[in-house]
């Protein structure tokens, strides 16, 4: 492959033979993972065992009427994730090579936000012991990370926080590190995903957004002085997982049980038969569950109670710095 664009997402040392608006560039002296789109074209060929299928979540009371969004298979040379309506994407059982054959007339930031996106957070699950579908943002206390399903709200939370200054540390893909005694939060990349209401409410007027995919409605804000964008490592020390809508702000610990069983919800996790994986995913969750204290937060699902929710998280934390008992 003739990579010519190199980029840094999550710490991962990445070559495309694209480029990669979304992500800034980096010099590499070492490449983790190198990128390959292919001509568009019929599947990628191989003898794939499918083991795996995602539904999109809206569509969860009438999946027996619809396709699955999305398939898994395994190979004796890697995986496979086909997305029937944009094509497929192959990655190399080391992870270190994803290819990428696209449905013809698919555009190309389609194919790019199912690489950053969906393919690169599985891959960082097979590098790394534990990758969150989370956003988190940078605060004076440390990182904090917010959890929960697709649309609940964790991007609206990261980017109202990044205004107030909390640096950006990820919109849906959070990787976690054991380190020095503690857990490090790895920055991704710029921006976030949000809703065309909701980007309308929370930014200025003449904030510039970007598609996010051909088939999605939603909006990229990737302009740093905007949303201001943590560029180093840096210790977590709260886990917020969102529970479901409520008439006030409340916040929560959770036992060791629940949070333990809330992590591996929404942690990545590549192929759900590896047990050896699972064994390793469990132990580094177990071990985050006893260093990181785990919260869920309720609260109205409404802009006009944005203002309280943000004010009542960071009197929570300087309240509960070392997470000390509510």
């Amino acid at each position: 492959m003739n990579s010519t664009h190199s980029y840094r997402i999550c710490d991962l040392a990445l070559a495309s033979n694209i480029p990669l608006p979304e992500l800034i560039p980096a010099t590499l002296f070492a490449v983790d993972c190198q990128f390959e789109l292919m001509p568009p074209g019929s599947p990628l060929p191989g003898n794939f065992v499918w083991f795996h299928h995602w539904n999109l979540e809206q569509d969860k009371e009438e999946e027996g009427d619809k396709e699955a969004w999305a398939h898994f298979g395994r190979s004796a040379d890697g995986y496979l994730m086909r997305f029937p309506s944009f094509g497929d994407f192959f990655l190399s059982a080391d992870a270190t090579q994803i290819q990428c054959r696209p449905l013809p007339q698919i555009p190309e930031v389609t194919i790019r936000h199912l690489l950053l996106d969906q393919i690169i957070p599985l891959l960082l699950s097979r590098r790394e012991s534990i990758v969150l579908h989370a956003s988190a943002v940078l605060t004076t206390h440390g990182v904090i990370a917010f959890a929960g399903k697709s649309g609940q709200g964790k991007s609206t939370l990261a980017a109202r926080l990044a205004q107030k200054g909390c640096a950006l540390v990820s919109d849906d893909c959070l990787v976690l590190r054991a380190q020095h005694g503690g857990w490090t939060a790895v920055p991704s990349y710029p921006g976030v995903r949000l809703w065309p209401a909701t980007a309308e409410e929370i930014l200025r007027e003449d904030a510039l957004t970007t598609n996010v995919a051909h088939y999605s409605i939603k909006r990229r804000v990737s302009a740093t002085d905007l949303l201001p964008f943590a560029k180093s490592p840096a210790p977590i020390r709260k886990l917020f997982f969102l529970g479901d809508e409520s008439s006030a702000v409340s916040i929560q610990r959770l036992s060791a049980r629940r949070a333990f069983m809330s992590l591996i919800e929404f942690a990545y996790n590549l192929d759900i038969r590896d047990a050896a994986f699972l064994e390793r995913q469990f132990e580094a969750v177990g071990q985050l569950t006893d260093d990181i204290p785990a919260y869920a937060i309720h609260y109205p699902r409404e802009f006009a109670a944005l203002t309280t929710v943000l004010e009542t998280i960071l009197t929570h934390l300087r309240e509960h710095r070392d997470g000390d008992a509510e």
